[in-house]
């Protein structure tokens, strides 16, 4: 090929193959770029659960572009040997941004890739993300494609698109993002608009674009189990599937026997019937599940038991390759334990909802972190004390529900550290405080997120609603006597 120019699109085709195949080992199950929620342990634990490529957070490319080592890891980049394959996607707004951002990480990932599909506001009025597919920007989107793809970036470019309302248009911009120089193209089968973020995933859209391109094509939405997973794959005759929201809660979704990889393809006529017939027995049987109580406490205390398991699990790839943010740890145990401590186990017994609080409780008295980059000792002290302070709080769970006992120092293989059950209790949330009765108060939202409040500001807003109460009574009075 000439400098600056792509190859013709025989040789486009087969190096995106290749790349697909030979760099990315044929890949069928990948973990979503989420932002604070894709970080470093999270992907070493899916990567042993059945993921087999994973994406960074997204990342800003105007901001991540000279950035020193400790910005990157700041701004959620960091990596190690076993973290691959691995795309580091970038959000971008013009090409040179998005260059020289993919020029900072290209000996440390397998490719770069642009999101063109972010629908939170900031995004539309930033011009990036989901702003990039109005029709006026697709020049935009071109140039930063072509540039990265022409300019002698050691790694190739992905790109992660959503759809249109219109199937042609939707068509018509992947082709145009394959005839920019994408070597592998993502497709999320909802469209950008907010309103429609928990609409049905669109399969028959994603089908089409992969007919119509000839790229490996990934498909993303709609995906909650191994078994929906499968079907998409049959349904869209992508090379692959990416999931995001269902992993944080079950990091173990993928996991299952493996199989060999194969060429994509087109399901049959009794195919798409026989999937129909299993999309309809999985409503019904989520319907069912919404809509009563776990079977027993039995298999309440197994899920209960496979969810602590995670998040002991989780822990200790944290202690080992530390997050820069005690959040993104915070939000993965809450997403992993939060159906079991929302839920009921037997008629009568309390919810487990205070241990939620809890967790938000761990690090308040922790002190500044370590600096990312250097003071390794600090670093690992500062997150060995986290990760046991999280521990505590998981235990808390397992003892009420009788998963453990105290003195027991593993729980299904993983160590519980140092700490007994009994100082672990103390973690967790004061007991709920008697319920106000001013519905929709201040009061009251507090005692929905189980944050304490003052006896004084209790009395005071009870004080209130009886006043409303009589005034009420008074008004209703007085127009009964009036008809009369």
């Amino acid at each position: 090929k000439a400098p600056g120019q792509l190859p013709d699109e025989e040789t486009r085709v087969a190096e995106a193959w290749r790349f697909y195949r030979e760099t990315l080992g044929s890949p069928r199950f990948v973990a979503a770029p989420m932002v604070g929620q894709s970080e470093l342990p999270w992907r070493l634990m899916v990567r042993q659960s059945g993921c087999d490529l994973c994406y960074t957070p997204m990342l800003h490319a105007e901001e991540f572009e000279g950035s020193s080592e400790e910005e990157m890891v700041r701004q959620g980049f960091s990596s190690c040997p076993e973290d691959r394959p691995l795309i580091v996607q970038f959000c971008a707004k013009n090409p040179e941004d998005f260059l020289n951002a993919a020029k900072e990480v290209q000996d440390r990932c397998d490719a770069v890739d642009i999101n063109l599909g972010c629908p939170q506001s900031k995004a539309m009025k930033g011009g990036w993300g989901g702003a990039l597919m109005d029709e006026e920007n697709w020049h935009v989107v071109f140039a930063i494609v072509r540039t990265a793809a022409t300019s002698g970036l050691r790694v190739p470019v992905t790109c992660k698109m959503r759809i249109y309302a219109d199937l042609q248009k939707t068509i018509r911009f992947a082709k145009m993002l394959e005839e920019a120089g994408c070597s592998l193209l993502t497709v999320h089968g909802r469209q950008r608009d907010r309103a429609l973020q928990h609409a049905p995933a669109n399969w028959s859209f994603i089908r089409a674009v992969r007919e119509a391109v000839r790229i490996p094509v990934v498909a993303n939405g709609g995906v909650s189990s191994r078994a929906s997973a499968e079907r998409c794959l049959r349904q869209t005759g992508c090379v692959a599937v990416m999931v995001a929201t269902e992993l944080l809660t079950d990091p173990e979704l993928f996991a299952g026997p493996a199989r060999e990889p194969c060429e994509p393809s087109l399901p049959s006529a009794e195919d798409e019937e026989a999937d129909e017939d299993e999309s309809q027995d999985d409503k019904m049987t989520a319907t069912t599940a919404d809509t009563t109580t776990p079977a027993s406490l039995q298999d309440f205390r197994k899920s209960v038991r496979r969810s602590a398991r995670q998040c002991l699990w989780y822990l200790d790839f944290c202690e080992v390759h530390h997050p820069w943010s005690i959040r993104w740890p915070r939000d993965h145990l809450r997403a992993i334990l939060g159906p079991a401590c929302g839920s009921v186990p037997r008629k009568g017994d309390p919810t487990n909802a205070n241990i939620l609080e809890a967790f938000n409780n761990v690090g308040a008295d922790a002190g500044h972190s370590p600096p990312a980059v250097g003071a390794e000792e600090a670093r690992a002290a500062y997150w060995k004390s986290l990760c046991q302070a999280f521990r505590d709080v998981v235990r808390t769970l397992c003892t009420r529900l009788e998963l453990c006992e105290d003195g027991e120092s593993s729980f299904e293989g993983l160590s519980w550290g140092s700490t007994a059950c009994a100082s672990a209790e103390s973690t967790a949330a004061a007991p709920r405080p008697p319920t106000a009765t001013v519905s929709n108060s201040l009061a009251a939202v507090k005692l929905a997120r189980e944050i304490p409040i003052s006896k004084r500001f209790l009395e005071a807003q009870q004080q209130k609603a009886a006043a409303l109460k009589s005034c009420m009574l008074a008004s209703s009075n007085r127009s009964r006597n009036g008809r009369q």
